[in-house]
């Protein structure tokens, strides 16, 4: 590896590092655990129920994780579990009275934050952002699946 390859290796981890700690830091100073936040944020966003498997397969979380968290927001009031109406044991997710205050007051600014800094950018810089980071995590996973399936072997 050269050493602009590996210097430009390094600024990318060190910005998505940096990014991670924006959002961890909010989450803190809101007085809420990493995945507390992120599922308000996530539920909050989609506008219609969850289930714990699907904030699980769309978020990249643990079960073990999302059903602590969920638990957590449950004895707080925050949100509410209901038998999902196709299979009574996957339970919808709905933020209730509480976390819609809670919501409005700490994820809706933060996503006013993502707004503006998106919008900073032009329409043709955005696109080609999210085209390059999808492309590149699309092959970063490529490689990192054939390395581990080495290991297997």
């Amino acid at each position: 590896m050269n050493f602009e390859m590996k210097s430009n290796i390094v600024t990318y981890n060190q910005l998505v590092k940096e990014l991670d700690d924006i959002y961890k830091l909010y989450s803190k100073k809101s007085g809420l655990s990493d995945t507390v936040f992120w599922i308000l944020y996530f539920i909050y966003e989609r506008k219609e129920p969850y289930t714990q498997t699907e904030i699980c397969d769309a978020w990249y979380y643990s079960r073990q994780t999302v059903n602590s968290a969920l638990k957590n927001l449950e004895e707080k009031n925050l949100v509410k579990l209901i038998p999902g109406k196709t299979n009574r044991k996957n339970k919808e997710i709905f933020l209730t009275k509480e976390g819609l205050l809670l919501a409005r007051k700490v994820i809706v600014p933060l996503m006013e934050a993502e707004t503006k800094a998106l919008d900073a950018l032009e329409e043709k810089e955005m696109h080609l952002f999210f085209s390059l980071m999808k492309k590149h995590t699309d092959i970063f996973k490529e490689e990192i699946n054939h390395i581990l399936k080495e290991e297997e072997e």
